[in-house]
């Protein structure tokens, strides 16, 4: 394979989605209903989360969309506008908890560490924010091996839209067809497709491998394999320098 850099999806490509965003989400609802289990749960159910058990129910916007795609419910329950300000809180209190709550899937480390060291440019497209995102690259220990960090709120659109994409290709200096988005969502194998890159889904996030095979290039389980598949190996078992 022929691929020069690597692009990642965030949410259910390098964190585990519920066992870290079910827990700042309940933070975020809790706060919203000032402490009401009963309001918390309501607002959770008018976007398909369910407050009890920390998770996100199948075809819930809050797995593919920012805040601004899924938030209005909420201002529209709790009787407030739903504008700049009420999207600026909800931002603001995803931020207060994304850090501390975040949960990388096993090889996450070892597979960015592998990709590093092989001199691939690696970046990172997410429909959140890019304040969050750096927060939990940060967190996690590998921010300083992301070249490229970027958010819906970053300037360059938001996924299935290909400006992030776009926007990584230019700051690599590397043709769209030489780099992998990898992802768990369609809207990630969409903005692959529309930017002209490797489709590269994995099945650790929202969608199952029936749901994702026709709109990929490469089907894979973990980012073990992405590893594998380009031909590398995880840090720590002889990694390419």
């Amino acid at each position: 394979m022929n691929v020069r850099a690597v692009l990642f999806d965030r949410d259910g490509t390098l964190i585990d989605f519920n066992k870290t965003w079910g827990t700042v989400l309940q933070h975020v609802l809790m706060d919203l209903a000032d402490g009401d289990v009963k309001l918390a749960t309501e607002l959770g159910h008018l976007v398909k989360f369910d407050y009890a058990s920390c998770a996100c129910e199948p075809g819930s916007p809050i797995l593919t969309n920012p805040p601004s795609g899924y938030s209005e419910p909420w201002a529209n329950h709790l009787g407030v506008g739903f504008n700049r300000a009420f999207l600026d809180r909800i931002e603001d209190l995803i931020l207060e908890h994304a850090a501390e709550c975040v949960a990388a899937f096993d090889d996450t480390t070892s597979s960015i560490k592998a990709l590093a060291a092989a001199g691939l440019p690696i970046g990172l497209a997410t429909n959140g924010t890019e304040a969050s995102a750096v927060a939990q690259l940060k967190r996690l220990g590998i921010f300083d091996y992301f070249t490229f960090v970027v958010g819906y709120d970053s300037g360059h659109g938001e996924k299935p839209e290909p400006g992030q994409l776009f926007g990584f290709a230019e700051h690599t200096g590397i043709e769209p067809q030489h780099i992998a988005m990898v992802g768990d969502s369609l809207h990630d194998m969409h903005a692959a497709q529309n930017a002209g890159m490797l489709r590269v889904a994995v099945t650790t996030g929202a969608l199952t491998a029936e749901e994702l095979k026709d709109h990929c290039d490469h089907l894979l389980d973990s980012l073990t394999d992405l590893v594998n598949l380009v031909g590398l190996k995880p840090a720590g078992e002889g990694a390419a320098a």
